[in-house]
């Protein structure tokens, strides 16, 4: 016992520090505090004195009788050691009684370098802790939470002693499948990280889902919200110009400079294929009123492969951009020039706005059969004509010439349509199942003649306000298009109940039916309800002579009836109007 005390004493005046049963302060030459607990600390042996020193010193020389052994915990290899970790000492008892301390959490591991260095006789409270109590509530760490709230491991900071040399602490990593969905939006908030002043991630939970998930997000938005979304971020850059999901190009507004749109959209789409866009197969442009016949003619250079396109309103554009556009898109089958009143014809003659002046006008000066045009073979099967005022019979011809394949026509307010122009479309489109004319205030009976040589292949009919049409027509349309669905005949004042009749004899598949303002009567509703019960919608507005035995009968018949307008009708009681 004697040498003992001896080598102790002469320890202790250089410097060094001996760990007892008990849990002692150690201290080294320079002052550096250390603190020891239970699962690191060096137990007194009194047959063998376990002595350590201060890996600082400066001394050069050994200490004398002393074996230097710095205290590390016991569950990481020393910085300055090489080779595996020694064995953990099997589990002993704490001399005083004193339970061990708490496991550290799930995903967390708990080492020197992630905790603080504490003076003993400083009072430990939750903020010496790293932040740990801030950490987030989320499945499978609610329990470490509120522990940690609470101060329950608050020993933790008394476990171990940390060198000047340790490592950098090390933020703890939290396993994936311990984050629930429900918290996404705490996990987005400021406490959601687990120290102190610092976040948990810059990015949010949306940034986490895979690009085959966010290309189907992208997916269910417009042209401009996908242009919004590219502005973002780099991801959401790379992602919103992918091909796959700009195989249409939605644009709309008047202040819109449609052409430079297009330019951008089809340059930037462009780049894996230059200097085409295969994947555009829809356009719509409407109310593009700056759209000129340069975006149709980027449109025609750079999609070949373009089906669909919409140019509703888009005064400002000539034959020329459509010739352009149809002549180079072979696979375009939907063309709609509603409101485009510039456009005559579809071909390459000059527009009206362009022709002499001693050719200006509406006779047969400004007929685009007297300039020369190669002949067109277009797969083009929806044309809308509508409001396109300067459409007459001669560039009706032109168009039909070259769009044999055409099964739906609208020609609804082309005021100069005659019915030569009816004549022109029947003889070229032999396959035409939908065609309106609708205030074409020239078309009589003649025109209603030409159109029932379609025979059974019509089934949608319009020609509404042609109040030149009489019931020799439209017996005529009944007797031949007996497969029609849809007819609209309002505005027709001098059809009578005759050609109700006759229709609904030998019409019985209409769906649709529009008789308004009429010269109809209770006997020729009651005929068509008996005849057509698959009737859905039905129109007698403004027929003065209607009444309620008239509503009654198609109340009775048509018991799958959608839509009755029966506004404006003198004859009916208040419980009807």
């Amino acid at each position: 016992m004697g040498g003992v005390q001896g080598r102790l004493q002469d320890c202790e005046r250089h410097g060094s520090s001996v760990s007892h049963d008990s849990d002692v302060s150690l201290s080294t030459a320079y002052g550096t505090e250390f603190s020891s607990s239970p699962p690191f600390s060096r137990r007194f042996n009194r047959s063998r004195c376990s002595i350590t020193s201060s890996e600082d010193t400066t001394d050069d020389k050994p200490l004398r009788g002393c074996r230097p052994m710095p205290l590390q915990p016991l569950n990481r290899v020393p910085p300055h050691r090489e080779g595996p970790p020694p064995p953990t000492p099997p589990f002993q008892p704490h001399p005083h009684g004193l339970a061990p301390p708490p496991p550290p959490p799930p995903g967390f591991g708990v080492s020197a370098s992630n905790q603080r260095q504490t003076t003993p006789n400083r009072p430990q409270t939750p903020n010496h802790d790293l932040g740990y109590h801030t950490l987030i509530s989320r499945s499978g760490q609610s329990q470490w939470n509120n522990d940690m709230k609470s101060g329950s491991f608050s020993t933790l900071s008394n476990t171990t002693s940390i060198s000047r040399h340790s490592p950098a602490r090390q933020m703890p990593s939290i396993p994936p499948s311990s984050v629930d969905s429900s918290d996404t939006e705490g996990f987005m908030t400021t406490n959601s990280s687990p120290y102190k002043g610092k976040k948990w991630g810059r990015g949010s939970g949306f940034d986490r889902l895979p690009d085959d998930v966010v290309l189907k997000i992208f997916s269910n938005m417009s042209s401009t919200q996908l242009c919004n979304m590219a502005r973002v971020n780099r991801r959401f850059y790379a992602l919103a110009w992918e091909p796959q999901l700009w195989t249409r190009i939605n644009l709309s507004g008047e202040q819109l400079n449609a052409d430079k749109a297009l330019k951008t959209l089809t340059r930037i789409l462009g780049r894996a294929s230059p200097p085409f866009c295969p994947t555009i197969e829809k356009v719509a442009l409407n109310g593009c009123s700056r759209l000129t016949d340069r975006g149709l003619h980027v449109l025609a250079r750079r999609c070949p492969e373009l089906k669909h396109l919409e140019i509703k309103g888009s005064a400002l554009v000539t034959n020329s951009g459509i010739f352009e556009l149809v002549s180079k898109c072979l696979n375009l089958v939907h063309l709609d020039v509603t409101g485009c009143s510039q456009i005559t014809c579809i071909d390459g003659a000059p527009s009206h706005s362009n022709l002499p002046s001693t050719s200006r006008g509406l006779g047969l000066h400004s007929d685009p059969s007297h300039y020369p045009r190669p002949q067109l073979f277009l797969q083009i099967q929806y044309l809308d004509l509508t409001d396109c005022l300067g459409l007459q019979d001669a560039g009706l011809l032109v168009v039909v010439r070259n769009c044999t394949q055409l099964q739906c026509l609208y020609l609804r307010r082309c005021v100069h349509i005659t019915d030569a122009g009816i004549k022109n479309v029947v003889s070229y489109c032999q396959g035409l199942r939908e065609f309106s004319v609708s205030d074409c205030l020239q078309i009589t009976d003649r025109g209603l003649f030409e159109l029932a040589k379609l025979g059974p292949s019509l089934r949608y009919l319009s020609i509404a306000k042609c109040d030149q049409v009489t019931d020799a027509g439209l017996k005529h349309i009944a007797r031949h298009c007996y497969k029609l669905r849809y007819l609209n005949m309002r505005g027709c004042e001098t059809v009578t109940d005759s050609s109700v009749e006759a229709l609904a004899r030998s019409c019985s598949r209409l769906r649709a039916l529009d008789i308004g303002k009429c010269d109809i009567t209770d006997a020729g509703l009651r005929h068509l309800a008996e005849n057509c019960p698959n009737l859905k919608k039905l129109s007698v507005k403004s027929c003065e002579l209607v009444s309620d035995t008239g509503v009654q009968a198609i109340a009775y018949y048509c018991r799958g009836l959608q839509q009755l307008n029966i506004r404006v009708t003198n004859k009916l009681t208040t419980f009807y109007t």
